[in-house]
């Protein structure tokens, strides 16, 4: 796999380009960060994004043990984050949720969609997917 690293926060988050997926690729090693590099990886992602019309994006917490701080959420789910994603070619998003061997108590994935669709209307598309080959098949049709 042939990908473009974007932006690291040590023991947090790698950002790069995923030609196989046509996508921005987030793998969080832990959601959890009590200063800004949430906030800095998205919006390094983001800028990214913007600057070369990239419609996909893939966040993958598969390994992640925890989820975001109460801070972080309220951002992700805050007018800013929003008009972040609405002012850009984003059109589809793939989650890989937590695995069981994460330990990250995975109750909100079940929501992520519906909550993700509610939040971008009928501009985007919006699938967990368990596996890159099922992002893949997502993505491409």
């Amino acid at each position: 796999m042939n990908r473009q690293v974007i932006h690291t926060a040590a023991n947090l988050v790698e950002v790069s380009y995923r030609p196989d997926l046509k996508a921005v690729y987030l793998k969080w090693f832990s959601e959890y960060d009590e200063g800004s590099r949430v906030k800095d990886a998205v919006l390094a992602a983001l800028a990214w994004v913007r600057a070369n019309n990239v419609e996909h994006w893939v966040a993958d917490v598969s390994t992640s043990p925890r989820g975001l701080s109460e801070a972080d959420y309220r951002w992700v789910s805050g007018d800013e984050f929003r008009s972040a994603i609405m002012q850009s070619p984003l059109r589809k998003f793939v989650l890989l949720p937590p695995s069981p061997e994460s330990g990250q108590d995975d109750s909100w994935v079940a929501e992520w969609e519906r909550n993700t669709l509610a939040r971008f209307g009928d501009r985007v598309s919006a699938k967990v997917c368990k596996t890159v080959k099922d992002a893949r098949d997502f993505l491409s049709g």
